[in-house]
């Protein structure tokens, strides 16, 4: 941990990220995802094939339309600590090709979420709830893991052949773009995608001098509060998590 964030850790986390000083860049204050049902979202146009040719560019075009959506649901914020964080894991990472892009989001609750082409929000509340730098960079690590993996655009994919959607003629991005924000944003991740990324993050978060231990000692600290934090809610097996992340880096030692 640098010096300086040694000195502002005298202060609560969110004061030394200077997030009341933050510049907005959406307008609507936080609300919940609009209630249109998931199934009503698969729609004609989205085509198997075409998800799984995605260039890089492809998936930063997907990325910046859900992104609107994120706008119209969310009040937005940039921050150059949150942001200087997220480059500097992006440096230590397998997709540092991918023009990431990082925001806070001006909700209370304990959460953060990423989507496709490098989007990646974290919560105020979340930010609040971290002890160190060490602690928020975990979080961060683990959701550029999730881009890195592409667990979005799979798990379209996964959606199109459930829905029998492969044989649909045609492709309406803003038709795609709602149905991405509703598995990025509303849906949990599976198991299988959580380990995965759990594994991703904790080797960016060491290879960008971190503290590997802030990721377990993250999530102990959510698990033990009184209501369970949206973070946990979307993220299962949170005490399996925990036992595999300190193994893994007891095995680095």
């Amino acid at each position: 941990m640098n010096s300086h964030f040694r000195k502002t850790l005298k202060k609560p986390l969110s004061l030394a990220l200077g997030l009341g000083t933050a510049v907005s860049v959406g307008l609507s204050a936080p609300a919940p995802a609009s209630a249109i049902p998931f199934q009503e979202l698969i729609v004609p146009g989205i085509r198997y094939f075409q998800l799984s040719n995605l260039s890089t560019r492809d998936k930063v075009a997907l990325g910046s339309d859900i992104h609107k959506q994120v706008e119209r649901n969310y009040r937005l914020t940039t921050n150059e600590t949150v942001t200087r964080i997220g480059q500097r894991l992006v440096r230590s990472s397998d997709c540092s090709q991918i023009p990431f892009r990082f925001y806070v989001v001006q909700d209370s609750s304990i959460n953060a979420f990423a989507t496709t082409g490098g989007y990646v929000y974290v919560h105020t509340g979340l930010i609040r709830a971290a002890d160190n730098e060490d602690q928020l960079a975990s979080v961060i690590a683990h959701e550029i893991a999730h881009i890195c993996n592409d667990d979005v655009v799979n798990r379209l994919r996964q959606t199109q052949l459930v829905q029998g959607a492969a044989s649909l003629a045609g492709l309406n991005r803003s038709q795609l773009a709602a149905v991405a924000y509703k598995v990025a944003v509303d849906l949990p991740n599976s198991r299988e995608a959580e380990f995965r990324a759990d594994a991703k993050g904790l080797q960016y978060l060491t290879a960008a001098g971190y503290d590997p231990n802030a990721m377990p000692a993250f999530l102990r600290k959510l698990v033990s509060r009184s209501s369970t934090p949206a973070f946990l809610s979307t993220h299962p097996n949170t005490q399996e998590r925990i036992a595999v992340l300190e193994r893994k880096i007891a095995s680095q030692r």
